[in-house]
């Protein structure tokens, strides 16, 4: 768990300052809880595919399919998940393709994304936050059905913190990922029909749900 740099701050000055922290709004903990996501992650280089998931969208019977890629930050138990859903966003109107996507507009909303990065801070702890990224840029290079290669580069991603509900926590924590590539084989699951529900971000049809799962 991470505390935020002004309340790390008050900590370090032993938290007397209470003029200074007490009443700093910035010194005490967001309306989520204590950030559990860093505030900064430096570009984490080529990293090994956590999952690769290839799914039906739920509702289609396997007509519209959606991809969940996943890898874990090093060091921690935080996850960075790349989703990309057929007819949503920036594929709104066709299938899931390669190229340069940049996050924003329908891509920027967890219920109308196409092009969806999120992220689970201090993943299978009770202290797990979600987060959405708002802004930045996906360059799929590499995209395969069930045992092909998948690959693609997450750059300057900006996230919000999710609540249970994945409506954005007002005053909420942020972080900011400079880069991560992300690499694996596609495992397809689910591939029988589709189920109930639908909408960007979702999952169904022995697809998790939950980031890096």
């Amino acid at each position: 768990m991470r505390l935020t740099v002004s309340a790390l701050a008050c900590v370090l000055l032993g938290g007397s300052l209470a003029t200074g922290c007490a009443d700093d709004p910035d010194s005490q903990p967001p309306p989520g809880g204590t950030c559990t996501l860093a505030e900064s992650i430096t570009d984490l280089g080529d990293q090994g595919a956590l999952k690769a998931n290839y799914c039906n969208v739920p509702g289609s019977m396997g007509q519209r399919k959606y991809y969940r890629l996943s890898a874990t930050v090093p060091g921690t138990t935080d996850v960075v998940e790349l989703d990309l859903w057929d007819n949503l966003g920036a594929f709104k109107g066709g299938v899931v393709r390669t190229g340069t996507f940049t996050i924003s507009g329908e891509d920027a909303a967890f219920e109308t994304c196409g092009v969806c990065v999120r992220a689970l801070g201090d993943k299978g702890t009770a202290e797990q936050q979600e987060y959405f990224a708002v802004s930045g840029t996906v360059t799929v290079t590499q995209l395969g059905t069930n045992g092909q290669p998948i690959s693609a580069t997450i750059s300057n991603a900006q996230f919000v913190q999710l609540d249970g509900n994945r409506k954005v926590v007002a005053g909420g924590c942020e972080a900011q990922l400079a880069g991560v590539k992300v690499s694996g084989t596609v495992v397809a699951l689910g591939m029988g029909g589709g189920g109930g529900g639908g909408g960007g971000g979702g999952g169904g049809n022995n697809c998790p749900t939950v980031i890096g799962d």
